[in-house]
């Protein structure tokens, strides 16, 4: 019971750190790390080669993996391939079923390209699409910023599900099948809502941000094939080792998820077109090492936590006899990410200190890797709120008063998550226990 006491100190001291004193993740979770190793009996150095070591094996490989995500997508968004899949999908549903395009575009797209620069590319879109369709501008918007915030927190190879992979040190292959399901569930919730509410929204109460498109040139022929390309074929190569198991070389490099990203963004190449060709790539990928560089570090930080309390084995005590934990184990771990979230306002944050802090309960076989790695992904959809950078961005670009906004995508985001997981539970119910 002393042990777990600390623990929950040391969680209460990392919140506070970081939503009270707006301390770093980076700090605030070595500290965190530091003083519970140290109120558990550990020594300063035992509890820094553990805190070391928890940052090198998270790192060891999840660290490129970010680097070629993030570069997979400055790549679509900065070619003209992520409008290409926005405007096939348009294209394809009509304007009458705008919002369910909206989402279908943003689950799309937020899988390889970061939330804010994804809606800030897509923000134009959506004000000509309203003009012509008659549909709010806040219905659109929240279709898109959902689905974006779904994939965001569900969909490798974005950096959260990536960390939650490692963490919990289950193959990224086999999460995608059902956080793919449950990311379904979290959309279809949140676009029943939305619609439900659509009246109350009016078609033109958002005022209209003045937004210069960017210049972009238009891809033709084969190369509009190419961004989808690049988004789904390495999402296949990664889930094929679930499908055929085996110790097959071919199968086993295409798999692994270094080398399927690698791929996509080979597909994704043809793009940048042969002037300036190594210039272009060379700028791509100094941009996205600046932009996932933070997100890498505090992945790392994270696993130096998690192994902290790996090593103390507070978890292992705590839930040694209590065996297979039925539906209550996807709700510990739902619960957790959604109070992180909600909390600190940061998706990958509360995907990272929840997975270091389960991951016992996953290596000592109590909970299941991959109904684990879903609930934490359902649970950080949390409740989005002032203290989430995304929440003010929405609020500048469409001019929204904060009551408003809270009433609309708060609201929408702890349906997201409760949605997905509800259905995650009954899957779980009938099928993986």
């Amino acid at each position: 019971m002393t042990g777990l006491l600390i623990l929950l100190g040391c969680i209460i001291l990392l919140i506070v750190a970081v939503t009270v004193f707006k301390v770093h993740p980076i700090p605030a979770l070595l500290i965190s790390g530091l003083v519970l190793g140290l109120a558990t009996g550990g020594s300063v150095d035992t509890v820094t080669e553990s805190l070391l070591s928890g940052f090198g094996g998270t790192l060891k490989w999840i660290g490129l993996i970010i680097l070629f995500g993030t570069l997979l997508g400055e790549i679509l968004a900065e070619t003209g391939g992520a409008d290409v899949i926005a405007d096939s999908i348009i294209n394809l549903f009509g304007t009458k079923y705008l919002p369910f395009s909206m989402a279908v575009i943003g689950f799309l797209i937020g899988i390889p390209v970061f939330m804010d620069v994804a809606y800030l590319t897509l923000l134009p879109t959506i004000l000509v699409l309203s003009k012509k369709s008659g549909h709010s501008v806040l219905v659109l918007g929240l279709s898109l910023a959902m689905s974006l915030t779904v994939a965001h927190a569900l969909i490798p190879p974005t950096p959260g599900p990536l960390a939650v992979a490692a963490l919990l040190e289950i193959n990224i292959g086999e999460i995608i099948p059902l956080n793919v399901l449950v990311a379904i569930a979290a959309i279809a919730g949140g676009l029943f809502w939305i619609l439900l509410n659509r009246k109350n929204w009016g078609t033109t109460e958002v005022t209209e941000t003045e937004t210069e498109i960017p210049d972009k040139k238009k891809l033709t022929g084969f190369k509009r094939v190419l961004p989808f390309a690049a988004l789904l074929v390495p999402l296949l190569l990664m889930s094929i080792g679930t499908i055929f198991p085996g110790d097959n070389p071919i199968i086993s490099f295409i798999k692994n998820p270094v080398w399927a990203l690698m791929i996509g963004v080979a597909f994704a190449l043809p793009l940048l077109g042969t002037k300036n060709f190594s210039t272009d790539l060379n700028r791509y990928f100094q941009s996205a090492g600046a932009k996932c560089a933070i997100v890498i570090l505090i992945t790392g930080t994270g696993g130096a936590f998690g192994q902290v309390i790996k090593d103390t084995e507070i978890v292992n005590s705590l839930f040694s006899d209590v065996g297979n934990l039925a539906a209550m184990g996807i709700v510990i771990p739902f619960l957790l990410s959604f109070l992180f979230t909600t909390v600190t306002g940061s998706i990958t944050v509360s995907l990272i200190t929840s997975s270091s802090i389960i991951a016992p309960l996953v290596s000592n076989g109590t909970l299941d890797p991959a109904f684990t790695a879903a609930a934490i992904g359902a649970g950080s959809l949390g409740i989005i709120h002032v203290n989430s950078s995304f929440f003010w961005l929405f609020k500048e670009v469409h001019h929204l008063p904060v009551g408003k906004l809270l009433k609309s995508f708060s609201v929408l985001s702890a349906i997201t998550a409760l949605s997905s997981g509800l259905v995650l539970i009954l899957i779980y119910f009938f099928i993986g226990s």
